[in-house]
Formats: structure tokens, C-alpha cells, sequence
């Protein structure tokens, strides 16, 4: 069965993400800075999902590409989500923020990507449990290509938003007042 399968790899992508790392990761944004969010396709559409959340928490956050967005500079936090690691778009702008002094934290199923060697920090969502795949299973053909690094990295980035929201002690209601009304 195919969802079972991926049902199988999203634990597995969950399972492999350290919780020390999670914990790292969400310091990163309880420290009232700019953040902006970077991605391309799906992923980027994961990126624009969290940086929904965030603004429902009140933080000042902007996502690449969107006609609002203002330059980056020291200070601010660049989230760039790339399961390959290697997405030119991606690699620019995290070069170009690092030139302008900002932090730059990733999401990325490459561990050995060049996408981890711009990042400060990097938080690996790899649903494969640390095995190589020579040949892939008729079932993993089924599912759609990156499926499981994004609902992985959707689950994960949504953990993040419940964990701010337990430090802060922000509740559902402060959040619903900030969500779009018109």
C-alpha cells in the first residue's frame, strides 16, 4: 500500500531530526529578529506555510519573491528549505544574505550539500533512515518526487510554531487575532 509507505517515510524523516537540534533551531526565533523565509517550488510553499505561522505569532517575517519584502541585512535570519541542497535560486540568495551579515538556518535532505556549508545552521530531514537508495521500491516510484521531505519538513516547522507558542505562553486566540480578515 502506498500511503503506507509514505506514512512510513514521514516517521522516519521525524524520527532522524535530532531533538537537540529542534531545540537550537527554535531559539533561533525566539530572538525577535527579521525572518525571512526562501524556497522554490513545493518547498517554497512549505516555507510560505511557516512564515504564515510566524506572522500569526507576531513576528516580523517576509518571504522571498513577494513584492513586500524588504532587504536583508545584519541581524536578520534567512530560513532557506532545499531538499536537494542545491537549488541555484536558493544558494543565491543564501549567499547573498551571508555577504549582507544575516544568520542563515536550513532545512535540506543533503547533508553534504552546499546549501549546509552557507547555513549557521542546519536541520537534516532525510526520510531514507540513513540508507542509501540504489534502486527505488515500485511503492517509492508512486509517490511524487520530494513528497516526503516536504510534508516532513511541513510537520517539523509546524512542531517549531507549537514549541514558540508553549515558551511564549502565546495562545490560539492571540493567534486568530492576527489572521486575515478580509
Amino acid at each position: 500500500m502506498i500511503a503506507k509507505h509514505l506514512i512510513k517515510q514521514l516517521k522516519c524523516g521525524l524520527r532522524n531530526a535530532d531533538m537537540e537540534d529542534f531545540h537550537r533551531f527554535v531559539k533561533f526565533f525566539l530572538q525577535n529578529r527579521r525572518i525571512f523565509i526562501n524556497g522554490a517550488g513545493r518547498s517554497g510553499l512549505v516555507g510560505k506555510f511557516f512564515a504564515m505561522r510566524l506572522m500569526h505569532l507576531g513576528d516580523r517575517v517576509f518571504v522571498l519573491g513577494e513584492t513586500n519584502t524588504p532587504s536583508i541585512g545584519k541581524g536578520d535570519i534567512l530560513v532557506c528549505i532545499s531538499q536537494s541542497g542545491s537549488t541555484s535560486s536558493v544558494l543565491s540568495a543564501a549567499e547573498t544574505a551571508k555577504r549582507l551579515g544575516a544568520t542563515i538556518v536550513s532545512l535540506t535532505a543533503n547533508p553534504k550539500g552546499p546549501l549546509k556549508e552557507l547555513s549557521d545552521f542546519t536541520v537534516i530531514i532525510d526520510s531514507r533512515n540513513g540508507k542509501k537508495r540504489k534502486k527505488r521500491s515500485e511503492h517509492h516510484r508512486k509517490i511524487p518526487m520530494g513528497t516526503s521531505f516536504e510534508l516532513s519538513s511541513l510537520m517539523y516547522l509546524e512542531a517549531v510554531i507549537s514549541e514558540i507558542m508553549e515558551i511564549c505562553d502565546i495562545g490560539e486566540e492571540t493567534m486568530k487575532a492576527r489572521h486575515v480578515n478580509i
